[in-house]
């Protein structure tokens, strides 16, 4: 049985998620990216409350992985994407200046990373889902 508390969390992926996919279809990929960053970092905090842990306010993705125990299963490529993620949360946050922002994003970099949701080995089968972002929400 799922806590509301990891309901909770999930919900929030499945809105990121929804959001991120909206932000890409309109050629938004500066908020695509920063949505997808989003939607892992609560799907760790999802995990990290499942397992009992304390979920702290934290941002950097490849921490939350270690934190949720799943950081040995995932590979070297996929680590690269949470760091790339996790950079780019800070400077999506903190720069002002769009057309600097949006150096190096293209749609072909955002769909690589906007479907890493769908491609990570984080163990969220346990919620009774595979990953998928809409399958998620419906965890019971």
């Amino acid at each position: 049985m799922i806590s509301e508390s990891v309901r909770k969390w999930l919900q929030r992926v499945d809105y990121d998620m929804d959001t991120a996919e909206a932000m890409l279809r309109t050629g938004r990929y500066i908020y695509a990216v920063f949505m997808c960053q989003q939607a892992l970092e609560k799907c760790f905090k999802a995990l990290i409350a499942y397992l009992g842990g304390d979920v702290l306010p934290i941002h950097n993705l490849r921490r939350l992985a270690e934190f949720s125990k799943v950081k040995d299963q995932l590979d070297k490529e996929q680590m690269i994407k949470l760091d790339f993620l996790s950079q780019y949360y800070i400077t999506a946050r903190y720069k002002e200046d769009i057309a600097e922002l949006s150096r190096g994003i293209t749609e072909v970099i955002n769909v690589k990373y906007f479907f890493l949701l769908a491609t990570i080995k984080i163990p969220v089968f346990i919620f009774g889902c595979n990953l998928s972002y809409t399958s998620c929400f419906s965890a019971s």
